[in-house]
């Protein structure tokens, strides 16, 4: 979740003049005013904060904190400071606020947790602090369940109900009962873990056409068999 504003980088240097400031920076070893200044450069190329703070490696609130104290304060600005203390704390309200935020837009990376931390209150948290907090609220981190956006939201109970006819028939043919899945290959994964409130949270995955699918039956009563087909509606899987 963002607010939707942009800062734009303010000039605080000809490009020639940031130039001579990276190479100074380097002579004198100052590693990591270099590494800020280098995400300056690529603000100046046009990139977004966010691209910008992933081309030096930190990440987008890092990179809107760089770039505010830029702004205000140029090269003195992101010369880095080690006599500071700790980031100023949430108000109560706050922290009721973000909780309820966080409860609404579940589940979340923790790069977006960060993100919203700073660009909603200017703030930021370290990881390890910032999980306790978040578990003492009573939220779990986890991978959640990938689903079919196409799945209709009825999918079980129509399950339910399709069971309960076939198995109320009285006929003379044999009953077939068992499990039926079909795979294909899919380029995405699953194993980024997200905070969420709920361990079955579920995320929308878009399901990807390949030309021949894998589909499988597990008979509970009946034959077990794997097939190979082009099209998967009901009409050609039948076994």
């Amino acid at each position: 979740m963002t607010t939707g504003r942009r800062i734009e980088v303010v000039r605080k240097l000809s490009g020639e003049q940031l130039d001579t400031a990276i190479n100074d920076a380097q002579k004198a070893d100052e590693t990591r005013l270099v590494r800020r200044l280098c995400f300056i450069k690529n603000l100046y190329f046009g990139d977004s904060t966010k691209i910008a703070a992933q081309r030096v490696g930190v990440s987008r609130f890092t990179g809107y904190r760089w770039l505010a104290e830029w702004n205000e304060d140029g090269v003195d600005g992101l010369r880095p400071s080690f006599a500071g203390g700790r980031p100023a704390k949430l108000s109560p309200d706050q922290f009721e606020e973000f909780f309820t935020l966080l409860e609404e837009g579940q589940p979340w990376t923790p790069q977006e947790i960060d993100d919203l931390l700073w660009e909603r209150y200017g703030v930021s948290y370290d990881r390890a602090h910032l999980a306790r907090i978040l578990r003492a609220d009573g939220m779990q981190y986890a991978k959640p369940r990938p689903m079919d956006s196409r799945q209709p939201p009825d999918a079980e109970e129509d399950f339910r109900e399709r069971l309960g006819e076939a198995l109320a028939k009285d006929n003379d043919e044999p009953l077939v009962l068992g499990f039926l899945d079909v795979s294909w290959p899919q380029p995405f994964e699953n194993s980024q873990r997200m905070w969420s409130y709920d361990r079955t949270v579920e995320i929308d995955k878009p399901m990807v056409a390949v030309p021949w699918k894998t589909i499988g039956f597990y008979g509970l009563l009946g034959n077990s068999t794997l097939i190979f087909r082009e099209r998967k509606t009901k009409e050609s899987i039948r076994l």
